[in-house]
This record gives C-alpha cells, structure tokens and sequence, in this order.
C-alpha cells in the first residue's frame, strides 16, 4: 500500500511539472539563438567593407620628405615652403607669374583611413616671390596624385608641368605605373633647357621649396613616402 502511494505521488509531481521544464527549455533555446555569433551578417559586413576600400590596409604619408632639385639659376635666397598637411598628398599646383614665375603652391588632399583619398582639396602657402597677375592652374585627372614635375629651366624656371600617376599603383611599389601629365605652365618668352624631377618609387609630392629673388630663380620637388599599415 505504501508503495502505490509513493507512485501515485511521483507521478503527480512529475505530471504538474511538465509544463515548467518544456517553458525552461525553450527559453533556453530562443536565449541560445540569441547569443550566437551572426556570421552570415559578419561575412556580408566585410565583404561590403573590402568594397569601399576597408581590409586593404590603411595608408599613412611618412612626415619625412626628401628635396628633389628641378632646376633653375643660382641666385636668390630660401622662400618659405609651400606643404602639405600631415598624412596629406598632392594632386595639383598654382603658380602666378609675370615675366618670370613669382610663385607657385599645391592643392593637397587627405589620405584616408580606409586607404582612399578624401574630397576636400586644401591649398598649401606659397613658396616664392610675391608678384605676377595671372594665376595658371595644372591638376592631375581623379585618383591620381602628383608625384614629379618635368619642363624646362634656365637661370630662372621656364616651363613645369605636374607628372601625375594613380594613387594605389604608387602605394603598391609597381615598377610600371600609369602616367598622365597636367597642363604646362610657360612664363612668357620661355626658353631654357629640359629639365625634371620625379620622386621615389613609392613617394609623391607634398610640398615645394624655391630660392627666390625678385622671382623665382630655383626650384625643388618635396618628396614623401606612402607607407601601408595594416
């Protein structure tokens, strides 16, 4: 007799409990669901984000700079430089000019975390002798940056004109890069002999220094090296 009563008071229990264990268990598995990692979501996130330029590495611009010499005569003394902002490039030059070139700067852009470069064109101070009425302009196509300037100097600068090459194909160290040229800058009665300064493999220009009299009379290219991070 003890012993069916001890049965019929298990199953009981066991009866009205039921319910309690089938809730705990399935609040476990939607907390489950929950929790788990969304890779499907992850997996899309960075496809998307190796589109727009992310897992590539980002690219600093070192702050050092080498001078590379374009040319021109030996008189006059250092002008100020003409410099882009930190972790910024060139993409274009300005120079004033009136019988002889007075002035030049650059229109520099940022180099971006994602590796790209930004949209907002910054102008650097001038390098030079303040003078000269026309402002003549050379920009490189979208994309790329400037990395030397060719032309023609005597005891003054004559001619320049921007080398200009794809941003990444410098970044990437390639022996063989794309090249266009922006348009040439002429003072009047322009002569000298040719001339050209082009930077490293890996570097593009961030700033400009010049000796200066009652013009410019000499010229030099800044030079900085694109670094990738990861």
């Amino acid at each position: 007799m003890r012993k069916i009563l001890v049965r019929r008071i298990l199953r009981k229990t066991t009866t009205q409990s039921t319910p309690f264990f089938v809730v705990a268990i399935l609040c476990l598995i939607a907390f489950a669901a929950l929790a788990a990692p969304q890779y499907p979501n992850q997996d899309r996130d960075r496809d998307r984000d190796r589109d727009r330029g992310f897992g590539r590495g980002f690219i600093r611009v070192s702050r050092e700079s080498t001078a590379i010499d374009f040319g021109g005569g030996n008189g006059g003394r250092p002008s100020p430089d003409a410099l882009c902002e930190e972790d910024s490039v060139a993409v274009g030059f300005h120079v004033q000019t009136g019988e002889y070139f007075n002035t030049a700067w650059l229109d520099c852009v940022r180099v971006r975390r994602d590796g790209d470069l930004g949209d907002e064109v910054r102008m650097t101070e001038r390098t030079g002798r303040p003078g000269g009425r026309p402002v003549h302009d050379a920009f490189c196509p979208p994309g790329m940056v400037l990395r030397g300037l060719r032309g023609r100097t005597g005891a003054s600068i004559d001619e320049a004109v921007g080398i200009c090459s794809p941003f990444h194909e410098i970044a990437e160290r390639r022996e063989r890069i794309r090249t266009e040229l922006t348009q040439s800058v002429l003072r009047p009665n322009a002569a000298g002999h040719p001339a050209g300064a082009e930077c490293p493999r890996g570097s593009v220009i961030t700033g400009l220094h010049s000796n200066s009299g009652e013009y410019m009379d000499h010229l030099w290219v800044l030079c900085s090296e694109l670094r990738r991070g990861d």
